[in-house]
């Protein structure tokens, strides 16, 4: 497919029969998928596994990817450039238009989610490393991305999404360099992560409409959220991910300052109006690589409408 390959990776046979085939996204594109049930939501969820890999151009004798399975070295720093709306990368959601765009371009209709243009993979448990970061809020050893709301060219509101408030952890390190005990999108266990999105509508269809934003990790409130091998995943299946979805096995950073929006009420939320009426509501899972040398895999996600 155009701007992305199936992947077909050997994993631990105890899951999925020994395989699984994941979504590589090549530099420069997005994938941007529509709920089945469109913007009539309140309260919804989203799950990812994910892992990052080398590029590469085209596919293998057997039909793989090229680099498919090839993580990068420690100490491997990655920018993607930051200084134009195609240099950052996104993960969120988004609202379909008649022209499907990057955010802050003057046709998008709305986005809401992760920017970042930098990641610094190292083998350490210091969990400010591995987690995409935006240069104007973080170093590399910080762990913080920039979050945001946008309406076209308008930044709505930005805020630090803080390593610390459940950045997402990127496993992209390769066996060769990192320890046996630490996470590889190499390795048949323990080769990608969790990523959990829950978003909530605050006032809905009213002028002061918000949407409150809450990341969740794999673990629990003592786990650290680094490329520990204990803190990844090594069933990539379905099932597994609708079981953290659900609550099992998963730490939602929901209270007080673990929160982006540093309380435990309900009422505080990303601005989603222009003042006097509401935005209409996002409508797809967007996920933008613009990585020149590193791309994401997608293992498996789902959409979990809660009411």
């Amino acid at each position: 497919m155009a701007g992305g390959f199936i992947f077909e990776k050997t994993i631990d046979s105890a899951f999925q029969g020994g395989t699984d085939k994941s979504l590589i996204i090549d530099p420069n594109y997005a994938y941007q998928v529509p709920f089945t049930f469109g913007t009539g939501w309140s309260d919804i969820k989203i799950g990812m596994f994910v892992s990052y890999v080398m590029t590469g151009v085209g596919v293998d004798a057997q039909g793989n990817a090229v680099n498919g399975n090839s993580g990068v070295p420690h100490g491997s720093i990655f920018s993607a450039g930051g200084t134009s709306t195609d240099t950052f990368n996104y993960v969120g959601i988004t609202r379909s238009s008649a022209t499907n765009s990057l955010p802050l371009s003057p046709d998008n209709s709305g986005y809401l989610g992760l920017q970042a243009d930098r990641l610094h993979v190292y083998d350490t448990a210091v969990d400010g490393y591995n987690k995409l970061i935006h240069s104007d809020e973080s170093s590399d050893s910080e762990g913080d991305a920039r979050f945001i709301a946008t309406n076209s060219t308008t930044t709505l509101e930005a805020k630090e999404f803080r390593d610390t408030n459940g950045n997402f952890n990127v496993v992209a390190g390769n066996a060769a360099t990192f320890e046996a005990a630490d996470s590889s999108p190499e390795r048949t266990s323990g080769f990608c992560d969790y990523w959990g999105m829950r978003f909530q509508v605050i006032d809905k269809g009213l002028a002061t409409q918000r949407i409150r934003f809450t990341a969740s990790i794999n673990g629990d409130a003592s786990t650290v959220n680094d490329q520990s091998f204990v803190n990844t995943i090594s069933d990539p299946s379905l099932a597994a991910l609708k079981l953290l979805m659900n609550g099992v096995g998963e730490f939602s950073y929901k209270i007080g300052s673990q929160n982006m929006h540093s309380s435990s009420t309900f009422s505080l939320g990303f601005d989603w109006n222009d003042g006097s009426s509401a935005y209409e509501l996002p409508d797809s899972l967007f996920f933008y690589n613009a990585f020149q040398d590193l791309r994401p895999r997608i293992h498996t996600w789902a959409v979990k409408k809660i009411s």
